[in-house]
């Protein structure tokens, strides 16, 4: 290029020359995407190659994640605190609290009409397990997902399944007799993973349990079964977690809500309602009155109920644990039933909803001119939005709800 800006400064470029200053910067581009193409998998060889080894590009990873989510300094009560013994005493004392129960009085959800589960979905539920399905669960697992406090990853069940699986059999069998876990099976460690840039109170931490490996095999294959009836039970407001449908479906049908609102100029409330650390707040009894609504068996709400409520949990703060807490309250971020489990505990709200529009303490939307449909809410796992005509009535409706 520097050669043919020369030349156009002496003489005219002929046609040929004049093409060749055209292409110039076509090229370029085209050299740098490659380049940036090439570098792209390099690094991805990279890591193939020595991702996973004790090399020092792992060990570089490594250092450079845990100078990422270490914690070196906390705010708390205004106050900066920087030593090692109390940041730890900080973060255990937050989530302590945190899964503590709180008293806010009981539910009463006797008067809402919940589905209920078949006698041949009751009997699925409970029947003798099956080394197939333990089997099947192992490998559903991420092998090298990080491990609980036992150490052991998934990756370690399906190298030596063939020594290991009578004995994983054995302990399902004992599970499925007893419904008891023995001390320790049910502990978690808690990891604090940044939810912001540079993260300055425990709150911008996101919370994920790494529960045992025994733990959550088992918990993935009650996962299982539980995921083959909650689609039976749970509203077709919810779109998150269930076979045959998805959230997109949700977010489709808000849109169309908002597009038709605007095109025949119709007034309407949409409020989202994200619930803050919904999955820590699920108070137990009343999953466990959910259940019994539900119509589930006896058998199975003692199996949930110890898998909930034996667990226990240390924080890891900088890779070392704080002292152990026992849960009170809450679904563990982490543990595969507690997608599930709280799909049913967010059915007691759409029931709710459902009530209200029915003694017209709550006016929904009605979209479509032919045959229209009513809908007061839509569900995403722990968020919900809120649909209904613009009225003062809805909203104390909304706000009563809620409350």
């Amino acid at each position: 290029m520097v050669e043919l800006d020369l030349l156009a400064e002496n003489r005219e470029l002929d046609a040929m020359e004049e093409a060749e200053i055209r292409s110039l910067p076509v090229n370029l581009i085209s050299f740098s995407k490659f380049q940036a193409s090439m570098q792209w998998q390099k690094s991805r060889v990279n890591w193939l190659r020595e991702g996973d080894a004790n090399t020092k590009y792992f060990h570089g990873i490594m250092s450079s994640r845990r100078r990422h989510n270490s914690i070196v300094s906390l705010s708390a009560d205004g106050n900066t605190i920087d030593s090692v013994a109390d940041v730890r005493k900080v973060v255990f004392d937050h989530f302590s609290n945190h899964f503590r129960k709180v008293s806010r009085g009981s539910v009463d959800i006797g008067g809402l009409n919940f589905k209920t589960i078949s006698e041949l979905d009751r009997e699925g539920l409970i029947k003798p397990f099956l080394l197939d399905e333990i089997k099947a669960a192992v490998w559903d697992c991420d092998s090298y997902k990080s491990p609980g406090p036992d150490g052991i990853n998934i990756g370690f069940f399906k190298d030596f399944w063939e020594i290991l699986k009578i004995d994983l059999l054995n302990f399902f069998s004992e599970f499925h007799r007893q419904g008891i876990l023995s001390k320790g099976l049910n502990s978690t460690f808690i990891t604090l993973i940044p939810k912001v840039e540079s993260p300055q109170r425990v709150a911008d931490f996101r919370p994920i349990a790494l529960v045992s490996s025994i733990y959550k095999i088992l918990s993935k294959v009650l996962a299982n079964r539980l995921r083959q009836v909650v689609g039976s039970i749970v509203s077709q407001s919810q779109s998150a977690f269930i076979k045959g449908r998805q959230i997109l479906d949700g977010i489709l049908i808000a849109n169309e809500i908002v597009d038709e609102a605007k095109r025949e100029n119709k007034e309407l409330i949409m409020f989202k309602v994200d619930f803050e650390k919904a999955y820590d707040s699920v108070d137990w009894d009343y999953l466990n009155d959910v259940m019994t609504n539900m119509n589930f068996p006896t058998k199975w709400r003692g199996w949930i109920m110890e898998c909930i409520t034996s667990a226990s949990a240390s924080v890891l703060v900088n890779g070392s644990p704080t002292d152990e807490f026992r849960f009170e309250r809450g679904l563990r971020q982490g543990d595969p039933l507690s997608p599930f489990l709280f799909l049913l505990a967010a059915e007691g709200f759409h029931l709710i909803m459902d009530s209200m529009v029915s003694m017209r303490l709550f006016t929904p939307y009605s979209i479509g001119s032919h045959n229209p449909v009513n809908i007061s809410h839509l569900q995403f796992a722990d968020d919900t939005l809120l649909i209904g005509t613009k009225s003062w009535s809805n909203i104390r409706a909304l706000k009563a709800g809620l409350i």
